[in-house]
């Protein structure tokens, strides 16, 4: 394992129970959400009619809508552990509730750039992605605007694409070998593999914000250089 997946481990491991209460939380409410919802959108079909192919772009509408909203909430409260501000889970929501246009739009933005760079022979969407996760960092915990924190993760991100993706197949082959686990030992039922998910996620989530610390560090360390000079 490299320092830095190490470091991220330790983190999510010390920070497990907070982290899980807000995953589960998110979780709930959308379930909650999707409980309200899916009469209005079915209201007139029965149980036999509502297949696969008919709740998916349901599913896809709530994914769009929520996944920002959920992913700002849960790095606003990675600063807030990392800084000790003891922030709740509450208002970092309120919190993610004011920059969700902007997440939106940035997750609309890269999601389409690395889709297109996938439909290119695949590696060119891995290279993207390594250069574009530190998005939502940006756009949460800088204040910046979508366009100006693809510009701004793009740039910082230069020679760093490997460090990145290191960490994350190592998390992969993690998350494969426990999966693995699971089959081998008959666990594989949905609600192990639900709370397998939302772990990975959160990991995911833990690693991208260590890297975005070192890499703002970097910068400002070379903004300290320059000044020196």
């Amino acid at each position: 394992m490299t320092q830095t997946f190490k470091e991220a481990f330790y983190f999510f491991r010390i920070n497990l129970i907070k982290l899980l209460a807000y995953t589960f939380s998110i979780g709930l409410m959308i379930v909650l959400l999707a409980q309200l919802l899916v009469p209005l959108f079915f209201g007139g079909m029965s149980a036999e009619e509502i297949g696969p192919d008919t709740i998916r772009p349901f599913a896809q509408m709530m994914n769009l809508v929520i996944q920002p909203f959920y992913a700002g909430g849960l790095i606003t409260l990675l600063f807030s552990l990392a800084t000790e501000q003891g922030r709740g889970i509450l208002e970092c929501l309120l919190t993610s509730l004011k920059r969700w246009p902007y997440m939106l739009l940035a997750n609309v933005i890269t999601t389409f750039l690395i889709f297109c760079g996938l439909m290119l022979f695949v590696l060119p969407g891995i290279w993207l992605f390594s250069r574009l996760f530190l998005v939502p960092y940006l756009v949460m915990l800088n204040k910046q605007t979508p366009f100006e924190a693809i510009v701004n993760s793009y740039h910082s991100t230069k020679n760093y694409s490997m460090t990145i993706l290191i960490d994350i197949v190592i998390l992969i082959a993690i998350f494969f070998i426990f999966l693995l686990f699971l089959s081998v030992l008959q666990l594989a039922y949905p609600i192990f593999l639900l709370l397998f998910l939302l772990l990975f996620q959160t990991m995911a989530y833990v690693i991208y914000y260590r890297h975005y610390e070192i890499l703002q560090g970097r910068k400002l360390q070379a903004v300290e250089d320059d000044a020196s000079k």
